[in-house]
C-alpha cells in the first residue's frame, strides 16, 4: 500500500503541530480544572441535577443512542456522494464499515485525525489518495457552511433572530455560495498550485451538481443528527423549556459550526457545553452544559460499538490485493 499522500498537508507544518499541540495542552488542563471548581461552587444545582437524571424518560435516552447509529451511514453516504462526483464507484458498505471502524480517531485531539483515518482505510479497500483527500477536505467546508446556515435558519424559525426567516436565508444562501465550486472550488485550486499539493487535483470535479448533492447529503446529516440530540434532551425536565426548532438550531451551529475550534477543543468539548446554554438563554446554564456532556457519553458509547462490531465485519474481509473501485466516466450517478 502506498503511504497516505494527504496526512502531511491536513496536520499542517511542524511548527504548527508544536503550537496546536501546546494550545490543546493548556486548554484541556485549564477545562480540567474549571470543571470542579464550578461543580463545587454551584454544588446545590449539581445536586438538583442528579435527582433530575433520577427521574430522566430513560426510553428517550436510549432511543437517542440507537438513532445515533444512523449518523455513521449517512456521514459514509456523504463520501459515496462526492467520490462518486470525483469519478470513482466505492462501495456504500465499506465506507460505512470504514467510518465505523475509525470512530476512536475521533478521540484524538484533532480535527482531522478521524478523516485520516479514513482515507487510509479506504485506501487499502483500493480507492486513490488524490480523491480521498478532497473528499475529506469538501466533509470539512461543507459541513461546515451547512452547519452554519441550517442553524441560522432554524434560529430564525424558532423567532430568535431579528426579521424572522429573512436574514438567515441571506446569511445561509451565502455561506453556500462561499463554499460553492466557483469559490471554494476555485480557491482549493489555487492553494494546490502554490504548495504543489498533487492530492488536491481532482478538484476540477468538484461541480455543482455534485455540490449540490453534497449540501442534501449534508443536510440529511445535520437534520438527524439534531433529532438524535433533541430526542435525548427530551428525557430531561431542564429542557422542557425549550422549543425544538431553538434546540436543533443551538446544536447544529454549535456542533458544527463552531467545528474549526475543534483543532485546539477536541469535539468542541467545553465550548459547546457553554454557547448552547448561551444562545438558549437558559437560566442555569451549568445544569444545562452538564447535560450536553452526557450526550457526549451517549455518542461516545454508540462510538464504542459500533467500532468492535466494525472491527469485527472487517476481520472477516479478505484484505482487497487489487483495486476493486470502478472509474467512472461521469461526475455524478
Amino acid at each position: 500500500m502506498e503511504p497516505v499522500e494527504p496526512a502531511a498537508p491536513m496536520m499542517g507544518r511542524p511548527w504548527q503541530r508544536r503550537l496546536l499541540r501546546w494550545l490543546r495542552i493548556a486548554y484541556l488542563a485549564t477545562l480540567a480544572a474549571a470543571v470542579p471548581v464550578l461543580v463545587l461552587a454551584r454544588r446545590d444545582e449539581v445536586t438538583d441535577l442528579l435527582g433530575d437524571l433520577a427521574g430522566a424518560r430513560h426510553v428517550l435516552v436510549a432511543a437517542s443512542f440507537a438513532a445515533g447509529f444512523v449518523l455513521i451511514a449517512l456521514s459514509a453516504y456523504f463520501w459515496l456522494v462526492s467520490l462518486r462526483m470525483l469519478g470513482q464507484r466505492p462501495r456504500f458498505r465499506d465506507l460505512t464499515v470504514t467510518a465505523a471502524r475509525s470512530l476512536p480517531a475521533r478521540y484524538v485531539p484533532l480535527m482531522v485525525t478521524f478523516a485520516i483515518s479514513r482515507v487510509a482505510l479506504m485506501q487499502r479497500r483500493g480507492v486513490p489518495a488524490a480523491p480521498l483527500a478532497l473528499t475529506a477536505a469538501l466533509e470539512m467546508a461543507v459541513s461546515l457552511a451547512v452547519s452554519v446556515a441550517y442553524g441560522l435558519v432554524l434560529f430564525g424559525w424558532a423567532g430568535d433572530l431579528p426579521g424572522g426567516l429573512a436574514i438567515p436565508i441571506i446569511a445561509a444562501v451565502g455561506v453556500i455560495v462561499a463554499a460553492s465550486p466557483p469559490v471554494a472550488g476555485r480557491a482549493v485550486a489555487a492553494v494546490a498550485r502554490w504548495r504543489g499539493l498533487d492530492s488536491l487535483a481532482p478538484v476540477s470535479g468538484f461541480t455543482w451538481p455534485g455540490y449540490l448533492h453534497m449540501i442534501a447529503a449534508s443536510a440529511c446529516y445535520w437534520t438527524a443528527a439534531a433529532a438524535v440530540f433533541c430526542l435525548y434532551m427530551r428525557a430531561f425536565e431542564a429542557a422542557d423549556g425549550f422549543g425544538t426548532a431553538r434546540l436543533a438550531g443551538a446544536f447544529v451551529l454549535t456542533w458544527g459550526g463552531l467545528r474549526f475550534l475543534s483543532v485546539i477543543a477536541p469535539q468542541g468539548i467545553g465550548v459547546v457545553e457553554v454557547t448552547v446554554p448561551s444562545l438558549l438563554g437558559a437560566a442555569d446554564p451549568l445544569a444545562l452544559g452538564l447535560l450536553i456532556f452526557g450526550f457526549r457519553l451517549v455518542l461516545l458509547l454508540r462510538d464504542l460499538l459500533a467500532a468492535a462490531v466494525s472491527e469485527l465485519l472487517a476481520a472477516r474481509r479478505t484484505p482487497v490485493e487489487a483495486d476493486p473501485v470502478q472509474p467512472s466516466e461521469g461526475t455524478e450517478p
